[in-house]
């Protein structure tokens, strides 16, 4: 059975907030699935770090993530669409963290990307490991 906990992270138990939060994460996995990206099943927790600044937390090559409730709670949707992006390819490929780029870098960029161009990012990210 897999590890459904990782380090500093406290999960929430699940609640109809919780349920909110974690159906907005969700949502930005299916949109990848509906523009043709054959994904894996990925479990998504919410939750806390004790870092502060962490936004989201990922498994490599584990299928798992875990999402921040200030990540979804307060930021847009393209915010919270590039962490979940970002965290995806971790868990899913265990790509490494890219500098400059505005998805796969370590620290959040002062530029937060579009839809369009993030699943276009996305897609150079999967083409590369499929």
């Amino acid at each position: 059975m897999r590890k459904k906990t990782t380090k500093n992270f406290t999960n929430f138990k699940m609640n109809n907030e919780v349920y909110k939060l974690r159906r907005k994460v969700m949502d930005f996995i299916y949109e990848l699935k509906n523009e043709g990206f054959k994904l894996p099943r990925i479990d998504v927790r919410i939750g806390t770090d004790k870092d502060c600044t962490i936004l989201g937390k990922a498994r490599l090559k584990d299928n798992i993530i875990w999402i921040t409730k200030k990540c979804v709670s307060d930021s847009n949707s393209n915010f919270i669409r590039t962490t979940v992006y970002h965290e995806l390819l971790h868990a899913i490929y265990g790509c490494n963290h890219v500098k400059g780029c505005p998805i796969m870098s370590a620290e959040v960029s002062d530029v937060v990307v579009n839809k369009s161009k993030s699943i276009e990012i996305f897609r150079k990210y999967y083409n590369k490991y499929n």
